[in-house]
């Protein structure tokens, strides 16, 4: 597997100094500057092409190695998507650190994201990123429709990924946020999907969310909602096909751009 430095803070060399950094976050100056909109445009303003379900979720052999040699199916266990999307999200939290000043950069590519960080230390921690390609990989990998989107500021300062994953017991599609292992619901308990996450941010309220969990804690809520969540999720958007096609490749030019407007609702 290839990586290459990319960038990396000294203040974030442990857990505790990420925990402490985030915490330090002045999120009321960022909202100050990029206020929660509906924009939807790539970066440089561009206007979206609308990309298709089947391109996205699409199954490859990467997908059929990275299922048998994690054993997916088995921790997936469940008899509703949710269960099983759930079983997965707390799998991949418990065994793998999350950080967003990540210094070495992980291919796109599930198989390879879990090689390098799966039981490993906090100096194998990824960020945001990879983890959306990795959970949504596993889903995939188990026959669950999932594709990583990524959550862009109204001025394109601040990005936070997440991923997008088809229930069919609910015929929806819903939030996860495998960086802090959570989803998200309504005041009735309903699971939300990422527009109508902004909805709720939008008028100033917040979603319900299920699992946060911060690298093992629950520090950082605040900050996480205002910073992660509010300032990032004018834009939304996703790349526009899940082939390995131009994913394994370690030049961060060469990365897929995430391009494409989300599929609606129903799609």
């Amino acid at each position: 597997m290839r990586i290459r430095n990319y960038y990396y803070s000294h203040k974030c060399r442990t857990p505790e100094r990420y925990i402490k950094f985030v915490s330090n976050m002045n999120t009321e100056k960022l909202l100050r500057k990029e206020p929660t909109c509906v924009n939807d445009k790539a970066y440089g303003s561009k206007e979206l092409c609308v990309t298709d379900t089947e391109s996205i979720t699409a199954r490859n052999p990467m997908h059929d190695e990275l299922e048998k040699k994690y054993s997916l199916s088995k921790i997936a266990s469940g008899t509703t998507d949710l269960e099983r999307t759930v079983n997965l999200l707390k799998w991949l939290t418990d065994n793998t650190f999350y950080c967003g000043m990540q210094h070495k950069q992980v291919t796109d590519n599930g198989l390879d994201i879990l090689d390098f960080s799966f039981g490993k230390s906090f100096e194998n921690a990824i960020n945001c990123r990879a983890k959306a390609i990795v959970f949504a990989d596993c889903l995939v990998a188990v026959g669950i429709k999932a594709y990583p989107i990524m959550l862009l500021s109204l001025k394109f300062r601040n990005c936070h990924l997440i991923c997008r994953v088809y229930l069919k017991e609910l015929d929806k599609w819903c939030a996860f946020d495998p960086s802090f292992g959570c989803y998200f619901t309504d005041e009735n308990g309903s699971l939300l999907d990422v527009f109508e996450v902004r909805d709720i941010l939008i008028r100033g309220k917040e979603p319900a969310v299920c699992g946060y969990n911060f690298n093992g804690t629950t520090e950082c809520f605040d900050a996480y909602m205002n910073g992660f969540l509010r300032v990032c999720i004018s834009n939304i958007s996703t790349w526009d096909d899940n082939s390995l096609n131009r994913r394994d490749k370690i030049d961060m030019g060469d990365k897929k751009v995430f391009c494409s407007a989300v599929p609606s609702f129903n799609n």
